[in-house]
């Protein structure tokens, strides 16, 4: 079934939100928020921030998406991505939509729109030459490669797409969930947690029209129960790190691009041992420089900070307020001296200076109100 259009582009519709395109200075960061809002009015919001001080500032609603949770910039072609995670219901596609952005305004231009290949997109990862977009569809449990062509606008329809299986014990996993794509660092192989089937899928992606295929060994199965979410690797590509939502385990894992093959080493609670509660594990992120991995406890309502070390085990550094309440993502700036937190459950955004010495965090205070925020991505990479 063909998505909805769900996109109301161009200046006009703009200004009929009643939004101000505001010129920044160069001190001060372009980046877009992804949010669980619907409705007229509601969309993909722009921010800056002020490098100086970590203050944020909302440029208002860029695009009239329903639901667009997850956003991704692409500041090599000053191109932006998001989904709309409708579809949860197994009836119909989600959507995808492109857009090429203005650095000083943050004024989005539709690119075009496309099915995602499932239900319910979630998670996006780009080619690093930027002409393939990945999707994870969580409700439906499918992962898609849709074309970008050279002047950023969207196929209509995947190039490929693969279907997961599998169940866990938890209520939520009578079925497969794929809740994320990331490419490893070589581009060739896409890894893709599956929350339903408690496995990390991986694909050998193919030239051309980037076929996806099940790698020689196609996943890594999870401890029963363990809800995969998020998998990011450390720069250097030898280590690469798992956050598990339902048990709030991070796993951490070596990587084997030539076999597109991954091995446990360790695995770190997010609560200590006293807490009682149900775990909730949401982003993960690690530095430029590969010392420090950054994790959500929606659980406790913390952003927690880990030294690496070079096996992948992790040290806990330091444990944070998020600046409100259940931190459902966030994002390093380019610089590596800020971290932003969407806190969806308070409805705000919080800024945090990074020590990028000791990998340690700073709450500066400064908060923007935000309905439902989900993912922020910046422009400055």
């Amino acid at each position: 079934m063909k998505p909805k259009s769900l996109l109301v582009p161009g200046i006009a519709g703009l200004l009929l939100s009643g939004c101000q395109l505001e010129s920044g200075p160069v001190a001060q960061t372009l980046a877009y928020v992804g949010t669980q809002a619907s409705g007229p009015g509601e969309g993909v919001v722009a921010i800056r921030l002020d490098a100086a001080n970590g203050s944020l500032k909302s440029l208002g609603v860029m695009a009239q998406v329903d639901k667009p949770t997850w956003v991704l910039a692409d500041p090599a072609h000053r191109r932006m991505f998001a989904v709309s995670e409708v579809g949860n219901d197994g009836k119909s596609d989600g959507a995808v939509f492109a857009f090429s952005y203005d650095q000083e305004t943050g004024m989005l231009r539709a690119n075009g729109q496309g099915a995602s290949g499932g239900g319910g997109p979630t998670h996006l990862a780009l080619s690093a030459a930027g002409e393939t977009l990945f999707v994870a569809n969580y409700g439906t449990g499918q992962v898609a490669a849709i074309s970008v062509g050279n002047d950023g606008r969207l196929a209509t329809a995947p190039t490929s797409i693969a279907a997961h299986s599998g169940t866990g014990p938890n209520r939520r996993q009578k079925g497969p969930h794929a809740h994320g794509v990331t490419l490893d660092p070589s581009g060739r192989f896409l890894l893709s947690p599956d929350l339903g089937a408690d496995r990390v899928f991986v694909y050998r992606v193919q030239p051309g029209p980037r076929q996806l295929e099940p790698a020689d060994a196609p996943f890594i199965q999870l401890p029963a129960g363990s809800g995969p979410r998020h998998i990011v690797f450390a720069p250097d590509g030898r280590l690469a790190f798992l956050m598990a939502e339902i048990t709030g385990m991070i796993f951490s894992y070596g990587w084997e691009p030539g076999k597109g093959k991954l091995t446990e080493l360790s695995r770190k609670p997010l609560d200590n041992a006293g807490y009682s509660g149900p775990p909730s594990g949401s982003e993960l992120a690690v530095s430029r420089d590969g010392r420090f991995l950054y994790a959500g406890n929606r659980a406790a309502d913390r952003i927690q900070v880990y030294a690496i070390a070079r096996s992948g085990a992790l040290a806990l550094v330091q444990s944070i307020d998020c600046g409100g309440k259940v931190p459902w993502g966030f994002a390093l700036s380019g610089s590596g001296k800020w971290l932003v937190v969407a806190n969806q459950g308070s409805g705000n955004l919080a800024s945090f200076a990074v020590n990028r010495s000791s990998g340690r965090l700073k709450a500066t205070g400064n908060r923007l109100e935000l309905g439902k925020p989900t993912s922020v991505s910046f422009t400055d990479r």
